[in-house]
């Protein structure tokens, strides 16, 4: 009879978890999360055949009790119909203007989910305690689920009430039943999960604490040794018997041994938590493919070979994937109104911190993929000559080319490096922590003089080098380096969350290389014939050239001193032999030529003109000459 008995077992917590994230309360968004749960009951009701009816008049759906139920459903139909008037109580608790009717029926909301919930509550506490003759069942840890949300729902209506007593002892028997749940976890995920609930409600107890007049209301663990047994089982009849067999079922002292859990996370000596379910699962996530990366590691380094790149692109994928998650609590809690609060605070501290830790660790991953795909593609080239000083290549001009791509290959790579460095050093967490900051900015020299070396080594090995270019790159490659000693070789502080460790053996080797290739590249640079251009000596055909005055700047002719006098002398000299010459060049002036006849006439009726026009006036003076 037993194995044909249906399991209505189900992860409550889990589900109200994922489900109040994704539809708005991250954000405090009730109004939102309220119309997803009437959709989410209209759907459950129509599935289950618990509808109202479409006809004119009302029809009462069917009463869901223990023999009604035949579906998981019907369960999380009154999961989802406690969380509506949940959300509708929030929603009008979030108003600022609270008249007597909006708090009237918040109470109202409020008591119509505590009634829902203990439905749900009765429900599965008799198919908890069905003997073996019944169809259906459910196991200890949905009625222990099932009984926090109930107990929940009490104390805020208690709460709501100013019951501080009822609304305390309710609280501890549901922070016992979490805390028995985060033990018998059977991984982080679940832990982690039961950790958030509990958090949830600590303010609650802080101030309930507060308002019985307990001195220090902030210490949780105080308050709840002070709640005894006898008002716990008052509180919740039948809690020892659903404790006892909870901790049976999950088997707590078991799961403690093989337990798939999230190792402690610390950056630079300080604890990082991971309180939030979805980054604890993502971060299992991580911590697995992280292991497999270093068994992968292990295997090529005995020879057994490995699948290479595509360890490193599944690490980076999940890391990507963890950061995208904790930013986005980061950003819904700072969004959220619940920002003043000390318990938010803390939160929001713990949530940036996670964000920061999961930035530095895909950055760390990510120069480790770089430097792997660098050694990958040197090594790929042996054309390359190991000798930095060696700018002729052998095997023709395929060679040449090869080695010209492979070099412009690894400065790409290299220059990713720099900007994932440069990505870590701006992070606040490694600011802080002088160790961490040292390390990132020495290494960030040391790749950028490796840049500058390869780089100068590329203009050495064109087939039209640029040697002056390498030189200036070495110059600064040698600066970088020098920087990356004082960083890396002799630290002031210790150095903590090592990136890429790196010897002073190979730092002394780099900076070799740097100074034997910059005196290679200055040899080079001086030994350079320079050919003249093809029509250099064109215009001396057409230029006339002041060759004394050359000969004298050049010293190869003494210059010629003179006085004021003398040149001024010189000067008029050389104008007057100027202008006779210009006359000589002229030649003898050609006579006057002979008159025509047009021209005597004029001049003979000139004459007549003149004599009879005497004097002035017309000739009217001396008429009678």
């Amino acid at each position: 009879m037993t194995s044909q008995q249906t399991d209505l077992s189900f992860k409550l917590l889990s589900l109200l978890s994922k489900e109040r994230a994704v539809y708005g309360l991250r954000n405090g968004d009730h109004e939102r999360y309220r119309r997803h749960c009437a959709n989410k009951i209209h759907r459950l009701r129509q599935v289950t055949g618990t509808t109202c009816g479409k006809g004119k008049v009302y029809k009462a759906p069917a009463q869901i009790d223990i023999g009604t139920i035949k579906d998981i459903k019907h369960l999380q139909l009154l999961v989802f119909s406690a969380e509506r008037a949940l959300a509708h109580s929030h929603e009008l608790k979030a108003l600022k203007a609270k008249t007597h009717n909006i708090k009237r029926d918040q109470i109202s909301w409020l008591r119509r989910g505590l009634k829902l919930s203990t439905q749900l509550y009765d429900l599965v506490q008799s198919l908890s305690s069905s003997s073996d003759g019944m169809a259906l069942k459910v196991d200890q840890r949905t009625l222990a689920e099932v009984t926090i949300y109930h107990l929940t729902i009490r104390a805020e209506v208690a709460f709501e009430r100013s019951n501080w007593i009822s609304a305390l002892s309710d609280l501890a028997v549901r922070r016992r039943l979490l805390t028995i749940l985060a033990e018998g976890a059977k991984d982080s995920y679940e832990e982690a999960l039961a950790t958030e609930f509990i958090d949830a409600q600590d303010p609650l107890i802080r101030f309930c604490a507060y308002k019985l007049g307990r001195p220090e209301s902030h210490d949780i663990e105080g308050v709840m040794k002070d709640v005894d047994e006898e008002v716990m089982e008052e509180a919740l009849p039948g809690l020892k018997k659903l404790t006892e067999g909870l901790r049976g079922e999950t088997g707590v002292e078991e799961m403690e041994q093989g337990r798939k859990r999230l190792e402690d996370v610390e950056f630079a000596g300080e604890k990082v938590e991971l309180r939030n379910a979805e980054i604890v699962a993502v971060m299992v996530r991580v911590q697995e493919v992280l292991n497999k990366l270093a068994e992968g590691k292990k295997s090529r380094t005995k020879g057994k070979g490995g699948k290479g790149m595509k360890s490193w692109d599944r690490v980076l994928s999940v890391l990507g994937e963890a950061e995208g998650v904790a930013r986005k609590l980061l950003e819904d809690h700072e969004s959220s109104g619940s920002s003043t609060s000390l318990r938010s605070a803390r939160t929001a501290q713990a949530l940036s911190l996670a964000h920061q830790y999961i930035i530095y660790l895909l950055l760390t991953h990510r120069i480790q993929r770089d430097l792997a795909l660098v050694e990958t593609l040197s090594s790929s080239c042996p054309s390359l000559p190991s000798d930095p000083t060696t700018f002729k290549i052998a095997g023709g001009k395929a060679r040449v080319e090869e080695v010209i791509k492979t070099l412009g290959g690894v400065i790409k790579l290299f220059d990713t490096v720099l900007q994932s460095l440069r990505q870590a050093s701006g992070l606040s967490v490694v600011q802080e922590k002088e160790g961490v900051r040292g390390g990132v900015e020495g290494l960030e020299a040391y790749y950028h003089a490796t840049k500058c070396y390869n780089l100068a080594r590329l203009h050495c090995l064109h087939p039209a080098p640029s040697h002056g270019s390498a030189i200036q790159l070495l110059s600064a490659a040698a600066l970088s380096i020098r920087q990356a000693k004082s960083y890396l070789v002799e630290p002031a502080t210790p150095l903590e969350e090592i990136i890429v460790t790196l010897t002073p053996s190979e730092i002394q080797s780099l900076e070799a290389n740097i100074a034997s290739l910059d005196s290679a590249a200055k040899r080079a640079l001086f030994a350079e014939k320079i050919d003249k251009p093809v029509f250099f000596d064109m215009a001396f055909n057409y230029v006339d050239l002041p060759i004394e005055e050359l000969e004298v700047q050049a010293g190869k002719r003494e210059k010629v001193e003179q006085s004021a006098v003398g040149a001024v002398a010189e000067v008029a000299g050389a104008s007057v032999n100027k202008v006779v010459e210009s006359v000589k060049q002229r030649g003898t002036r050609e006579a006057t030529p002979a008159a025509t006849r047009d021209d005597d006439e004029e001049v003979s009726h000139g004459a007549k003109g003149g004599e009879g026009k005497k004097g002035w006036l017309g000739g009217w003076f001396g008429r009678g000459k």
